[in-house]
């Protein structure tokens, strides 16, 4: 009778254990949540302790997403410099819908949430905003076969958004002014998706912001000039309203002067997507436009590609040399590239070899800086040019500055009492090419931008 006695005791305190320590085991989420200490802790205390920037994002192939295993998109590669430079570690957490992303903000799962949001008076109730790191506009998407010169051509024509969108509210006021029919998409549909729908002549037409109108993963042959019809509006980072601290952080580090060469960067593509609306340079600017990356605008590409081979797809170099981009075969390798002389493949690849180059030697430069180093590196490879930057620091020059300073080194290793220096360590490097190399891409690329500050008159 006493054992059964001292069993039932033995029994529920295991169970009273069991209790209180279970959802400690299998719950930490909601311990590490609703701690009190931890919640007086600041989003910044937090990330300084635990070295983790953490960001929700929708990865839509916008803002925010994966490209070849990498980080792209501006608000990526603004974060991502921001926290190379506080010394954290940037992690991304998927979140489907925007009701996602703000329960997983207010929740304090992560730190901010960057997914091309607007600041408007609703969401600042709950969320606080970042300053301003951009601004769009929504614009019509069409195709060329259903092109429309103005608003008012849509008349009886089916507008199509996806259900529950800002783009709801635009397509609404628009059908006060125009009579036009409309039809709701699937909440489940990203923006780039139903871009890509219109193309392929699965709708007619769309609303889409212009940033997204206008990015590489929205550009497709079969579409026309989209009509820009929207007021300007911020695009900015959501924080949780106790954020203060990261707020201020994030906003001092916008103003930085490497930010500002990512955000200048980003612009200027933009800006020269929109001149292809009616600038028009070589068969291949569909492919320019689809494989451009910032800081490596579209007229950065035509330019380098005309330098190269005079847009010439089947080019050939005595050097071994290929395609529109004159890729080497062992590069053409490196960026699986298959058929150099595929007009797609070979922008592609070349569009890809000048990235690589640029994010893993010349993006802590100034733009123009990185910019010359970087079609320097494609020349001559990567190897004489820190050559030549050797070079120049024995001889007092400046080895991070192209013009008047490395570019007359690089010439020097055309000499055998300098390429046998010691510290030089790759030899010759025929050095006189890659100067005029680089100032072609550089002279055609300002006769590009003038056609486009100067645009055709309409007759």
């Amino acid at each position: 009778m006493m054992n059964r006695f001292w069993l039932s005791l033995l029994l529920a305190w295991m169970g009273w254990v069991i209790w209180v320590v279970y959802p400690m085991l299998l719950e930490p989420d909601v311990i590490y949540y609703t701690d009190e200490n931890d919640a007086d802790e600041s989003a910044y205390q937090r990330i300084k302790k635990s070295g983790v920037l953490r960001v929700a994002t929708r990865l839509n192939g916008v803002g925010c997403f994966y490209k070849r295993g990498k980080l792209r998109g501006l608000e990526c590669e603004i974060l991502k410099n921001y926290a190379e430079e506080m010394g954290w570690h940037l992690q991304l957490v998927y979140e489907s819908d925007l009701n996602g992303l703000f329960r997983a903000l207010i929740n304090r799962n992560v730190d901010l949430v960057a997914a091309d949001l607007t600041p408007t008076p609703e969401r600042a109730q709950f969320v606080e905003f970042s300053a301003p790191i951009m601004q769009t506009r929504e614009v019509l998407i069409q195709r060329q076969d259903y092109r429309v010169s103005n608003l008012s051509g849509l008349k009886h024509k089916t507008v199509s958004v996806r259900k529950g969108s800002v783009y709801e509210d635009e397509l609404n006021a628009l059908s006060e002014t125009t009579q036009i029919f409309t039809q709701f998409l699937s909440t489940r549909l990203s923006t780039l998706e139903i871009i890509k729908g219109v193309a392929d002549g699965e709708w007619s037409y769309t609303i889409a912001d212009e940033h997204i109108a206008r990015s590489p993963n929205a550009q497709y042959s079969s579409l026309a000039a989209p009509i820009v019809f929207g007021e300007p509006r911020n695009i900015a980072f959501a924080f949780n309203l106790r954020s203060e601290a990261l707020v201020a952080s994030i906003n001092q580090w916008l103003k930085s002067s490497r930010a500002q060469a990512i955000i200048t960067a980003y612009q200027s593509q933009q800006n020269e997507l929109r001149s292809a609306d009616y600038l028009t340079i070589s068969p291949w600017d569909h492919y320019f436009q689809k494989y451009s990356e910032a800081p490596f605008s579209w007229l950065w590409l035509a330019a380098q590609a005309y330098t190269e081979s005079a847009f010439k797809a089947d080019a050939r170099s005595a050097a071994g040399a290929k395609g529109i981009m004159q890729l080497m075969r062992e590069t053409a390798t490196d960026m699986q590239v298959l058929n150099v002389f595929d007009p797609a493949e070979n922008i592609e690849g070349g569009a890809k070899y000048n990235l690589w180059l640029y994010q893993n030697y010349w993006k802590q430069l100034p733009l123009n800086e990185a910019l010359a180093f970087t079609f320097a590196s494609y020349n001559a490879g990567i190897g004489h040019v820190l050559d030549a930057q050797r070079v120049a620091r024995h001889d007092g020059g400046d080895p991070y500055k192209w013009f008047g300073s490395v570019e007359h080194y690089i010439v020097r290793l055309e000499q055998q009492q300098v390429y046998t220096k010691p510290y030089v360590k790759h030899g010759y490097c025929r050095g006189s090419e890659t100067r005029d190399y680089v100032q072609r891409i550089f002279n055609r690329y300002t006769h590009y931008r003038k056609a486009i500050e100067s645009p055709p008159k309409a007759p």
